[in-house]
């Protein structure tokens, strides 16, 4: 199931020093991708964030980031995983 979901972060991102590795040991099924840049200028300066499956995760603090980040993972992973249409993902 490696790599159903896929959680990009820039690395001048403020939760490039919160545990990205054990985040994807956490969600099986998720990667994540750590790039210099992903083009969000001037977000990674206010924000933690990251794409989840190409849906914007975001929050102030790194920490709650992190368990919206595996939230959203999450539920991706249950929708992939339980066979329900287009309409219903999250």
């Amino acid at each position: 199931m490696e790599g159903l979901v896929l959680i990009e972060v820039c690395a001048n991102n403020r939760l490039a020093a919160h545990g990205l590795d054990e985040l994807a040991e956490r969600v099986p099924g998720a990667t994540v991708l750590e790039t210099d840049c992903i083009n969000t200028c001037g977000l990674c300066q206010v924000h933690a964030f990251a794409y989840v499956n190409g849906k914007l995760v975001h929050d102030a603090d790194p920490s709650r980031c992190m368990a919206k980040i595996e939230d959203e993972a999450r539920a991706v992973l249950r929708w992939l995983t339980s066979g329900e249409d287009e309409k219903s993902a999250p």
